[in-house]
């Protein structure tokens, strides 16, 4: 019974099985003909369905084009709005009214930035992480602006990203907090984004592997977006980079001989891409050989009849010139910062009291170091470029005649001090183009004393390696010399014993002033110690000292509205020791009738008597020097003379914008040779 329900079962399954492929198998002929390598025993797999070149969710191109579009429109103005908030140190309602009021500006300061992602985006083709980069990239230059004005009171310009090699030197002024916020965050968007760029690729992207190169980057459309983004940007900010044709911009004024004011005015978007217009100095028109010979020849002329001067080395054992970091004078202050205390600075008023001494008028202000140091030490102006020559040009050059140059000639063996990083304004670099046979940094000086908790090495200790190469040397020396002790920040070396505290204690940034006088009346008394060192050596030795620059945080001087406030925030001391007897030749009140046609007077400010130099730019400091001691002097120097009293004051600040005739020829004259020397062709050869 049991064998034969099997037998049963077997057949219908054979019989079934029979029946199945009767149905769906073709014959073998027809396996054969159809498909003649196919093995019999081999059966048909289900075709797959072939995979879309797009994601999950399929996106029209022009859709996805439109959506990334409107992506960055609104990305756009929380970046510009985020910018403008990192520009007012990041109050929201000081932002919040620089829109409001300037309406016009802000939209022109959106549509700059628009255009600027677009052209990354484009380039790119990831709208995701091309908003995180950019966002890192202003982040980290909004960073900057805002510490480089807290210590300073100046913008950050463009053509200081080619000091970037420098920023390790700059670290150590900044809250390390701070600075670990800012990686984590650049971190953080930029993972942000790049996951977003992933994610959203993943969801409506195509899938590129069976596309064509062209069409797998999107060559065609990425060029097209990119030429559109471009011609975008380029017609919008033509106007301010070419500084032409912004009437057009309601409220905007573009302003080009105070970035501070320009910065303030029209907002960080403009005041940065207006510096990263056309910085090249341009030809004059009637610049030529011809030209330059003729100046040559003019004041070789004079410098062959003045026959009473002597050599320099005949007159003098050892030439110094210091530059003072951020040496001014509170006495000039009291308008605004009038303080308790007494004298701030007793050593620097008895010094003009005995020797000849005056107030330079620095073209810069809270900064800008290398660029006086650049016209005191060339005799040249930075008037014209208005730009980094230590950086952008001295660098490049082979050589560059200046005071350590004239010095060299005479037989003075040529040294350069600085207290600090050797690379910050490439001196390391510059240094020995302008004269310099050996220079000597923070991490060479012998002596290097701080202040309680400074950062920086005290005047106290340049003044010992200075007095330190004059002793071991033999040799006639010229020494040149840079300090760090008034660096910002001003507070740094937490004086304990404060003594000039404000009379108005309601002022702002009221502890950097006060910490700021403090480091003054140390760097004072340390002036005194070196004065009485140099007064018991043998060596006949001249000084030319002066001090760079204001503090940045002089607000009420350097903001306000009357011309003779701004110029007070652009004085300081200088004066002409000498341990030997020298004469200023002028009086007082000669000089004091010269300073008063240029808007200035010291007659009744406490604490100053005998002002006996003539107020001038740092490019007639040098020549001030040969002048007082009688001494020969290059050819420029003469130029110089004629430059000094004509147009003493070469600065931006003090002409509001505004510039001297061209009428007047000693200024075109020196205009001329500075476009030669600097930029041109190098037609005048001081050396001969």
């Amino acid at each position: 019974m049991v064998k034969k329900q099997k037998h049963t079962v077997d057949q219908t399954k054979s019989a079934k099985t029979t029946t199945d492929i009767d149905q769906d198998t073709p014959a073998v002929g027809e396996e054969l003909l159809s498909n003649p390598k196919k093995d019999d025993n081999i059966i048909d797999k289900p075709s797959k369905k072939p995979k879309s070149n797009r994601g999950k969710y399929p996106m029209p191109a022009i859709l996805r084009v439109l959506c990334s579009l409107a992506f960055l429109i609104v990305v756009s103005i929380f970046i510009t709005w985020f910018i403008l908030w990192r520009q007012n140190m990041c109050d929201a309602d000081t932002t919040m009214e620089f829109i409001q009021e300037k309406s016009d500006i802000a939209t022109y300061s959106y549509l700059v930035i628009f255009g600027l992602l677009a052209i990354i985006s484009a380039i790119t083709w990831r709208p995701f992480f091309s908003t995180g980069l950019f966002f890192c990239i202003v982040s980290i230059l909004t960073f900057v602006h805002m510490q480089k004005f807290e210590l300073r009171g100046e913008p950050f310009l463009p053509e200081e990203i080619a000091l970037a090699e420098n920023a390790g030197d700059m670290i150590e002024f900044v809250d390390a907090t701070e600075i670990q916020q800012l990686i984590w965050g650049v971190i953080f968007v930029l993972i942000g984004s790049i996951l977003a760029e992933y994610c959203m690729r993943r969801v409506f992207g195509r899938n590129r592997k069976k596309l064509a190169w062209w069409d797998r980057f999107a060559i065609v459309p990425r060029i097209t977006f990119t030429m559109i983004a471009l011609a975008f940007f380029a017609g919008i900010a033509h106007p301010v980079l070419d500084r032409t044709d912004t009437e057009w911009i309601d409220g905007l004024d573009l302003i080009a001989w105070s970035q501070i004011e320009n910065y303030e005015f029209n907002g960080i978007i403009i005041g940065f891409l207006y510096n990263f217009g056309d910085t090249t100095v341009k030809q004059p028109e009637d610049y030529s050989a011809e030209r330059i010979a003729e100046i040559a020849d003019k004041y070789n002329k004079l410098k062959q009849a003045d026959t009473g001067r002597v050599s320099l080395g005949d007159e003098v054992d050892n030439i110094i010139v210091i530059l003072n970091e951020t040496f001014y004078d509170p006495a000039l202050l009291t308008k605004y910062y009038d303080h308790v205390g007494g004298d701030v600075t007793p050593n620097l008023h008895k010094i003009f009291r005995e020797y000849p001494s005056g107030y330079m008028y620095s073209p810069e202000y809270g900064g800008g170091t290398a660029n006086v140091e650049f016209e005191v030490q060339t005799g040249l102006s930075n008037y014209w470029a208005k730009t980094f020559p230590y950086v952008n040009t001295i660098s490049k050059m082979d050589k560059l005649f200046g005071v350590a140059s004239w010095s060299k000639q005479n037989g003075f063996d040529t040294t350069a001090i600085h207290s600090y990083g050797g690379s910050f304004y490439k001196r390391n670099i510059v240094y020995p183009k302008i004269g310099y046979n050996q220079f000597i940094d923070d991490e060479e000086m012998q002596f290097t004393e701080k202040d309680y908790s400074s950062n920086v090495i005290n005047d106290r200790s340049v003044y010992r390696e200075i007095i330190s190469l004059l002793e071991d040397s033999d040799e006639p020396q010229m020494i040149g010399a840079v300090t760090m002790q008034n660096h910002a920040p001003y507070w740094q070396a937490e004086y304990p014993d404060k003594q000039f505290w404000l009379k108005n204690d309601k002022v702002d940034n009221n502890w950097d002033i006060v910490s700021s006088f403090q480091s003054l009346y140390y760097s004072d008394k340390y002036l005194g110690e070196f004065i009485e060192a140099l007064d018991r050596l043998k060596e006949r030795t001249v000084v030319l000292w002066f001090g760079d620059h204001a503090m940045g945080q002089l607000s009420l001087y350097a903001s306000s509205s009357n011309q003779d406030d701004k110029n007070i925030a652009h004085l300081t001391p200088y004066f002409v020791y000498a341990n030997f007897d020298i004469k200023s030749p002028y009086t007082e009140r000669e000089t004091a009738k010269f300073n008063a046609a240029q808007g200035l007077d010291f007659s009744n400010i406490r604490y100053v008597k005998g002002v006996d130099l003539p107020t001038t730019t740092p490019n007639c400091i040098q020549n001030t020097m040969y002048n007082v001691l009688g001494v020969e002097k290059p050819t420029l120097y003469y130029l110089l003379d004629k430059v000094c009293s004509t147009t003493p004051i070469l600065s931006n600040a003090y002409y509001g914008g505004k510039s001297p005739s061209d009428s007047i020829t000693p200024y075109h004259e020196y205009e001329l040779l500075n476009y030669d020397i600097l930029y041109g062709q190098h037609y005048w050869k001081e050396e001969n």
